[in-house]
């Protein structure tokens, strides 16, 4: 593997250069924003086709962001020879990176110096200052979930994706590699003060069952309950009882056996009930659906 290579100035050149190193890569608007999902991909179009993202068939090869992310040197020069100026997007865990991404305008120095005061100095790794006079810290990937935004001004990009040098910056100062600027692979491993600690959960209750006067189930209610006997629980309790009963919602619909319309209602309602924003629910719900499925069945 090489140990360190100098990336090219112009975009193109470097995303082949960066799939090259086995990278996977893909094309990034200089608002941040991957390129746009075709209509089928798309949760907001009335042909969307409920799917994991991962397991896309829809054929379009820029679909779900950082899904899309390749090292097939033909396909990058076809998106590269089409916006030439697209910025170069890297998704971090699928390239076996985590990032301490550090943005100055919201504190991110201060939490950083916070941080290192209380735990020590983080292991020296690949840098990168990013356009925005920020500083991305590449890592390799840890074997656990790690949080978003864990300080002020600090993120933790590991299911995420980050920029490349020579990418541009809205302000127009482009990314760049520190040091003599040339691009190493990370060899570091992911500080293991920063690996969360295991939270214990809030013991739940069992899906309650709940029969009608003609003595069948109704998987409606008992769906709701669930969420509704989670209401005294932290919020962490309360938006895992409703990712329980939505991914049991989505199994439910899927063997015919309720309406995944009416549940949603239902179970967004009871989490409006317990505490939850709806932005956080309708969230959680969806995310509900990406969920693996074994197969159809009751709760």
């Amino acid at each position: 593997m090489t140990d360190s290579i100098v990336i090219p100035r112009s975009l193109p050149e470097a995303a082949l250069t960066y799939a090259a190193l086995g990278i996977r890569v893909f094309r990034v608007r200089r608002s941040k924003a991957p390129y746009a999902n075709c209509p089928r991909c798309d949760r907001e179009s009335s042909i969307y086709v409920q799917h994991r993202p991962e397991e896309c068939q829809c054929g379009v090869p820029t679909c779900h962001g950082f899904y899309s992310a390749t090292t097939d040197p033909d396909l990058i020069r076809k998106w590269w020879r089409e916006e030439p100026d697209a910025n170069i997007g890297a998704p971090c865990k699928l390239n076996g990176w985590a990032v301490v991404d550090i943005d100055p305008r919201n504190g991110g120095h201060k939490s950083l110096c916070a941080v290192e005061e209380k735990v020590g100095p983080l292991p020296g790794a690949l840098m990168q200052i990013t356009g925005g006079d920020g500083l991305h810290i590449l890592y390799q990937s840890p074997g656990v979930s790690l949080p978003g935004t864990p300080f002020p001004g600090i993120d933790f990009k590991h299911n995420g994706y980050i920029l490349l040098a020579p990418s541009v910056h809205k302000s127009g100062g482009r990314y760049q590699w520190s040091g003599d600027g040339r691009f190493r692979h990370p060899t570091v491993a992911w500080p293991s003060v920063l690996v969360p600690r295991p939270r214990p959960r809030p013991a739940l209750r069992a899906v309650p069952t709940v029969t009608t006067e003609d003595g069948t189930r109704d998987f409606m209610a008992e769906l709701v309950q669930l969420v509704m006997d989670a209401a005294p629980h932290s919020w962490h309790g309360r938006n895992n009882s409703l990712y329980v009963a939505a991914c049991k919602a989505h199994a439910l619909a899927q063997s015919g056996l309720l309406d995944l319309i009416d549940a949603e209602f239902a179970l967004l309602s009871a989490a409006d009930a317990v505490g939850l924003s709806r932005s956080e629910a309708e969230a959680t719900f969806h995310s509900a659906s990406m969920r693996p499925r074994r197969g159809g069945g009751a709760a």
